[in-house]
């Protein structure tokens, strides 16, 4: 397991790659913020559409430089 976030004063994300023997690997999302807490497990496709979403909102919200 491979675990990869940060903790703010205002909340945290962290995430997961989980790979159990003969299983599909999976990405899981732990989100905390002052709304409350959230959390999926995503398929390896998922996970690419959520980072895709994310990109696309980032340059919608002026935040996008073209960086990975």
């Amino acid at each position: 397991m491979l675990k990869v976030g940060e903790v703010r004063p205002s909340g945290a994300v962290a995430s997961y790659l989980i790979e159990a023997d003969g299983e599909e690997p999976r990405v899981t999302v732990h989100v905390a913020c002052r709304a409350g807490t959230a959390w999926a497990e995503l398929s390896f496709p998922q996970a690419g559409q959520l980072v895709s979403q994310l990109r696309s909102l980032l340059v919608q919200g002026g935040g996008g430089h073209g960086g990975n």
